[in-house]
């Protein structure tokens, strides 16, 4: 946890990952005092004279520096595993006082808040006034239990941070053989994070892979198999996590937090059954601020003719996976098939904060702050490839801005961009995206209400000012926007309020919206032959 934690990090925390670590430093504890005790076994009972005594006080100071390191772990492990219950028990707290509100009341225990539940009580019994001091009680005992949580956290936190800083031993003098390249500040280039990464040594870059995996699992730059590992380390930890927070809030009773850690739990876990079946790759696992980021990569990306860069749109994040995953996969299908001398890789980059619902997705803010990101990634792919590779970069609803927002100034290192279902780019014309002349492709479905999403300013363009048409600037799949349009199968149309045939939910919307990938669809077919380089009749 960090230094200050909220309520969330409290339910969030997994005292399991503690004690695990505990469990490793007392495993390391038993290993060297093993090794001391058989040091002081190996002593030759024959062996006299001045060698054998210097060899014997060496045999002797070796001993007392296993055993001394060896306290120092056992010391380590006593400290995490302190943590881990005081983690447990702050956790404990929280679901006893979960338990204890009455029943006609709804805990939201990841908030701390209390509410009438899923069914509101009727005004009337609002005003009886046995209801308002139930209320009352239930909200000061639960609010107590949050301070309560909240206020241990910081304290085994600071600690659990000074016992551990004070069993590092003493700096001594510095070490004569040249120490391990810095690693490289943070927004340094991908060229710049591979050239230290290789110029490091093999034992080196072990032990960073095991015990600094986000630094390693998250830089454009580090070979895909170095970086796959780390990041398999940092999935197994969150699943961990993950599986805890849902036992915690199914013992509270908190069944809306419960479901909502469950789908993104499920998200993770068919990332890892993907990666278990092979011919995949994790290339990056960060919780981020939203939906969680991550990049997986189907097919080998630093060896394959085509490479194809999918980036989903609003709500993407850990629990969408399985969705976001099956339309990477279909593009790749479509792809190989018209390329069966060339082999295919694509890649689900939700490697950005993806804005959780349509309202946020009106603020582009977002997607300019991940078009840095997406081009670092493009570059590495770039850079760390072996031998000559055509780049596709596929943006889909909110991820076609993000891809915008990319490809715009600096540029993006991508042969052909597409644009899917797009409220906009950013740009004010195909010429703006720094790709060459008829590689920037758009399509939209005749019944996608994305294609009406109304605008809210005036667009600047080299024409003058014109209505942007859509929410975040010319609509892509406009003639006068400059990109080469394919077709789109129409999908359903949204139904109509005064139809009871056809209900008011989202079904429509997500089935025009998100069609592009149906099999058999004419944009899916499409889709393959750009990202395989093949020659689209018009």
């Amino acid at each position: 946890m960090s230094a200050g934690p909220a309520l969330g990090d409290v339910v969030a925390a997994d005292p399991g990952a503690w004690l695990r670590r505990a469990g490793t430093w007392d495993g390391l504890s038993r290993a060297l005092s093993d090794r001391a005790t058989e040091l002081e076994r190996s002593a030759p009972g024959a062996w006299a004279g001045a060698d054998a005594d210097a060899a014997a006080r060496s045999r002797a100071e070796q001993v007392r520096r296993l055993r001394d390191d060896a306290g120092t772990a056992t010391r380590a492990a006593h400290v995490l595993g302190a943590h881990a219950g005081e983690v447990l028990d702050a956790q404990r707290r929280l679901v006893v006082a979960a338990l204890a509100v009455h029943p006609q009341f709804s805990v939201d225990l990841e908030r701390g808040t209390l509410s009438a539940g899923a069914g509101a009580l009727p005004l009337g019994m609002w005003r009886l006034p046995a209801t308002v001091a139930r209320f009352a009680a239930d909200l000061v005992r639960l609010s107590g239990a949050v301070a309560d949580a909240v206020g241990a956290a910081p304290r085994s936190d600071r600690a659990t941070a000074a016992a551990l800083d004070a069993l590092r031993p003493a700096p001594g003098p510095a070490p004569l053989p040249v120490t391990p390249a810095a690693e490289p500040p943070a927004g340094a280039g991908p060229g710049t994070v591979r050239a230290w990464w290789t110029g490091l040594a093999a034992a080196e870059r072990e032990r960073l892979l095991r015990t600094r995996p986000a630094l390693v699992g998250g830089r454009d730059g580090v070979p895909v198999p170095d970086r796959d590992r780390a990041n398999r380390i940092l999935l197994e930890d969150e699943l961990s996590r993950l599986r805890a927070r849902v036992a915690l809030l199914e013992r509270a009773g908190d069944t809306v937090g419960a479901d909502r850690a469950g789908r993104t739990a499920a998200g993770l876990e068919a990332t890892r059954r993907r990666l278990d079946a092979g011919g995949a790759s994790l290339l990056r696992l960060e919780r981020g601020t939203t939906g969680g980021r991550i990049v997986l990569a189907v097919g080998d990306p630093e060896r394959a003719t085509h490479v194809l860069t999918h980036v989903p749109g609003t709500t993407a994040g850990w629990d969408t996976v399985p969705g976001d995953l099956a339309r990477v996969e279909a593009t790749r299908a479509a792809a190989r098939a018209v390329a069966p001398g060339g082999s295919v890789a694509a890649v689900l980059w939700t490697g950005y904060d993806a804005p959780p619902d349509l309202l946020a997705a009106a603020d582009p803010g977002a997607a300019r702050a991940a078009a840095g990101d997406l081009r670092d990634f493009q570059d590495g792919l770039r850079t760390g490839h072996d031998g000559p590779v055509h780049l596709t970069v596929v943006g889909h609803s909110y991820g076609s801005v993000v891809a915008g927002n990319a490809a715009r100034g600096a540029g993006l290192a991508a042969d052909d961009v597409v644009f899917v279902g797009s409220p906009g780019t950013g740009a004010a014309h195909a010429s703006d995206l720094g790709t060459a002349p008829g590689h920037v492709w758009a399509t939209t479905a005749g019944h996608d209400p994305i294609g009406r999403v109304p605008g809210v300013e005036v667009f600047a363009t080299s024409r003058g000012l014109s209505p942007t048409g859509l929410l975040h600037g010319p609509d892509p799949a406009a003639p006068g926007f400059g990109a080469r349009v394919f077709a789109s199968a129409p999908g359903s149309p949204l139904p109509r309020p005064d139809d009871p045939a056809t209900p008011n939910d989202e079904t429509a919307f997500a089935s025009a919206h998100g069609g592009y990938w149906d099999p058999g669809s004419p944009s899916l077919s499409t889709l393959g032959r750009i990202v395989a380089g093949a020659p689209v009749p018009p």
